[in-house]
């Protein structure tokens, strides 16, 4: 399938997707925004990934939430003559594909309620993470509640944030997927969650490993748009994190290849585990100081 070709039936599934919602539980939708690299124009066609953020207001109910997730899979079941559809809720579980195709589009879907928009952080999303998804939303529906929020916070609050994160969420996630399924037969779903929560490790360490003169300088943004700077930066703190940073980077521009080829796979993972762990320790050095 042609990138054009393949970028146009991502953007009408999008569109299927938010007119199904608004006319099946408009009644407790109160926005859907789409944020990520498709917003802005960089999706990756090798690995697409989009993220979609649904507000839900309190007239909320439990058979909603199954009613969204019928949806989704519905929506997405309607273009597997196209691509596969993966749904994947982190941080805290990945999907089952719907179908085993390429090219997959992975789908990775926030449900939000607005009662939560004042808790600390807002929506029980850490605000680094917010900022990120501020600075590409796209409104589907309704207004933008990223827009209203105070997205400044302290370098403390942060690495209780990674702490969580990366220590508990994401470390788990990761030693416990060779326990989730046989490796051997679903080689694509070990190097999808392993070069997904490498990535997460990495742009994570970033801030834990910058001064705080350089993040306000935007270095951290700078690093996260250009894959060598990153290598580089990850080089000059430690080689191993370097060496496993290329790696997972590398997957990240080839992953059809890593995900079919069951020695890249593992070293992928084992890249991932390196990374995740190199940064959760010097979280735990930092909160210690």
């Amino acid at each position: 399938m042609e990138k054009e070709a393949l970028k146009l039936k991502i953007d009408e599934l999008l569109e299927d997707l938010v007119n199904t919602l608004k006319e099946e539980v408009s009644y407790c939708l109160d926005s859907i925004i789409l944020a990520g690299s498709y917003t802005i124009g960089k999706i990756s066609l090798e690995r697409p990934n989009v993220n979609v953020l649904i507000f839900l207001n309190d007239k909320i109910k439990p058979e909603d939430y199954l009613r969204i997730g019928d949806i989704f899979y519905k929506t997405g079941d309607k273009y597997k003559d196209y691509f596969s559809i993966k749904i994947d809720s982190l941080p805290f579980r990945f999907g089952i594909p719907n179908i085993r195709k390429e090219p997959q589009l992975v789908l990775t879907p926030n449900l939000l309620l607005m009662s939560e928009k004042d808790i600390k952080p807002p929506f029980g999303i850490p605000k680094n993470v917010l900022e990120g998804m501020a600075s590409t939303s796209k409104v589907m529906f309704g207004p933008n509640p990223l827009s209203k929020i105070d997205l400044t916070y302290s370098k403390q609050e942060f690495l209780q944030w990674a702490f969580h994160d990366i220590g508990i969420l994401f470390r788990n996630l990761l030693t416990r997927a060779p326990l989730s399924y046989q490796v051997e037969n679903n080689v694509d779903l070990l190097a999808h969650e392993s070069v997904e929560l490498g990535k997460i490790a990495l742009y994570w360490g970033t801030e834990v490993f910058l001064e705080e003169k350089d993040i306000k300088a935007g270095k951290r943004i700078e690093m996260i748009k250009n894959s060598k700077g990153m290598v580089d930066f990850y080089n000059k703190i430690d080689k191993d994190i370097g060496k496993v940073a290329e790696i997972i980077l590398e997957a990240r521009k080839h992953f059809r290849e890593y995900k079919k080829d069951k020695k890249k796979a593992f070293l992928l993972y084992n890249a991932a585990f390196v990374a995740i762990h190199k940064v959760f320790y010097e979280i735990i050095k930092q909160m210690s100081s």
